[in-house]
């Protein structure tokens, strides 16, 4: 005899009752961003276009996830070689003519 393992209805409607409780919470919050200032919000690490664009998403979309993200890629530091120019110069790590973050190559 063979036995299947399958989960009950009422768990998988439990499940999708918590996770649309939780969007809609989220974008609630994501709405009472919108009154705070451009400071506040740079002090959480966010910006007024990502919370518009997270709140563009469709309803039925976390817009937690979206912001994770984005905040994350700026937070990255930006790095390229020092000489990256038009006129390509060697410079040495460290000399005048490196700015900062740049690598010498």
């Amino acid at each position: 005899m063979t036995h299947t393992a399958t989960t009950p209805f009422f768990a998988l409607f439990g499940q999708m009752a918590a996770r649309a409780w939780r969007v809609f919470a989220n974008r609630r919050h994501f709405a009472e961003l919108q009154d705070w200032s451009d400071e506040q919000l740079n002090d959480i690490g966010l910006t007024r276009s990502d919370v518009r664009r997270a709140l563009a998403q469709p309803f039925y979309t976390d817009p937690s996830s979206l912001v994770t993200g984005s905040a994350a890629s700026r937070q990255a530091p930006s790095l390229s070689a020092a000489n990256a120019s038009v006129n390509p110069v060697f410079s040495i790590a460290g000399a005048a003519g490196a700015k900062c973050g740049q690598l010498a190559a």
